[in-house]
């Protein structure tokens, strides 16, 4: 499996076309165009828009296909933001769909006053004017 034959698999196993694909990891549609058509091969830059957009997915399997699809590190769990592979049992598709904007009523309730706490066991209190 090339490069090119990996990214694809990439964007299936997302379930994106590959306009939505080319948006996530913003390049131009025609970039991924070309590319699923043999046209050109993944430029360096791709390849690291790739990388940073799904950090789990494994660097050295999208560039050389050595390992698995997607990084598992025995103890790790992933970080609140990463982007997680799909459940394969989980045959949903992905539609891009436009929302109305809603205009949402003021609440009722006003902000009194905000807590934060720190990993180190002390915390900040904000109290608002009123």
């Amino acid at each position: 499996m090339n490069e090119r034959e990996r990214i694809e698999k990439v964007k299936d196993t997302l379930g994106l076309t590959a306009r939505q694909f080319a948006a996530e990891i913003h390049v131009q549609p025609g970039t991924i165009s070309n590319m699923m058509a043999g046209r050109n091969n993944p430029s360096l830059e791709v390849m690291k828009r790739i990388m940073e957009r799904y950090p789990t997915l494994n660097p050295e399997w999208l560039i050389a296909g050595k390992g698995d699809m997607w990084r598992t590190v025995p103890g790790e769990q992933a970080g609140l933001f990463d982007q997680l592979p799909p459940d394969p049992k989980d045959k949903k598709t992905r539609t891009a769909q436009k929302e109305e904007p809603q205009v949402v009523a003021a609440p009722s309730k006003q902000i009194k006053n905000i807590v934060v706490y720190f990993t180190d066991g002390t915390y900040e209190e904000f109290t608002l004017a009123q």
